[in-house]
């Protein structure tokens, strides 16, 4: 893998790491998540399910929506989600709907997780079907630095933290950059998938061709 990548994934890890620690103190489970282009965030969010008492307010779904409203979907193909712990199938299903095209994780979830569990990320099926909403399957990444991944969950609560490990719902990746990450290439993207592009940008284009007769009728 190449080294500047390498280092950019190891910094956005150490971040969302970092997340999950703050997360704890906001009384929050320790998942943290951030989206960027080498090494320059654009969006980042831990967990918010115990303060709004809401089930979907999961980082990856937060960092995604400030992410999609800051720059578009087509632009974040070229971007990065990384999370210290595997996304869950529901977030993994928005990953693909807002087509990231690479997720770098931590540690897996082999019964929750959408790719060790559910394979979502990995689902050619759904963007072969579907192209016009899901993207390629994108590159995913396991295992950066899942030892201090690890341990913040165990600093979290050392008792619950061994009762997970018990039940095997939090692991390192089975094949552990070099002996820790294992990498699995993105899927080129298909024509559907270009000519999408295509008519995103053309939609786009005729939003803010648009923009300025909007607003001038806004004062009448």
């Amino acid at each position: 893998m190449d080294s500047l990548l390498e280092k950019n994934d190891k910094a956005m890890m150490a971040r969302c790491v970092e997340l999950s620690r703050i997360a704890v103190g906001k009384g929050e489970y320790p998942f943290g998540t951030v989206i960027a282009l080498d090494g320059q965030i654009l969006a980042e969010a831990i967990n918010h399910t115990v303060r709004d008492g809401d089930v979907t307010r999961h980082a990856e779904v937060i960092a995604l929506s400030q992410a999609q409203k800051a720059i578009g979907r087509e632009q974040l193909r070229h971007y990065t989600l990384y999370t210290n712990i595997e996304p869950c199938a529901m977030c993994s299903y928005c990953i693909r709907e807002a087509w990231i095209g690479r997720v770098v994780y931590a540690l897996s979830s082999p019964v929750m997780g959408g790719f060790s569990k559910w394979n979502i990320l990995r689902d050619d099926d759904i963007s072969g079907r579907m192209p016009q909403i899901f993207a390629n399957v994108p590159e995913v990444v396991s295992g950066v630095l899942a030892r201090e991944a690890q341990q913040a969950w165990r600093d979290w609560n050392p008792l619950a933290w061994q009762m997970i490990k018990l039940r095997g719902l939090l692991t390192e990746p089975p094949c552990p950059y070099h002996d820790h990450v294992h990498v699995r290439p993105a899927h080129s993207r298909s024509l559907w998938h270009y000519l999408q592009i295509l008519l995103e940008r053309t939609r786009q284009s005729r939003v803010e061709t648009q923009a300025p007769d909007a607003q001038e009728n806004s004062h009448l």
